[in-house]
């Protein structure tokens, strides 16, 4: 799977690197999509609402990863996660 995947193939180059930037800058780490992504390649079965949620997840984190980004852990995440993330590290939670 690239990063062109899931888009309409027709798009310019122009159009094609502001939907990718795009869902880059959307994704966030979520603990719990990376679970859902790993029962998924071990065969289990997932709801439709996650599996469709687990697509998005994926496409923005491919797109995090090809624009550079750090996708391994919450630390590298943006917004509520990354502060959700920070306050664990304090309480030492993690």
């Amino acid at each position: 799977m690239t990063t062109r995947d899931h888009i309409n193939s027709g798009m310019s180059d122009e159009n094609m690197a502001r939907v990718l930037r795009s869902r880059a800058d959307a994704w966030n780490y979520s603990a719990e999509l990376e679970s859902a992504a790993k029962l998924a390649a071990n065969g289990e079965h997932l709801s439709p609402q996650i599996r469709t949620s687990l697509g998005f997840y994926a496409a923005g984190k491919m797109a995090a990863a090809a624009s550079g980004r750090d996708v391994s852990g919450p630390a590298n995440s943006t917004g509520a996660d990354r502060i959700s993330a920070a306050y664990d590290n304090l309480k030492g939670n993690s």
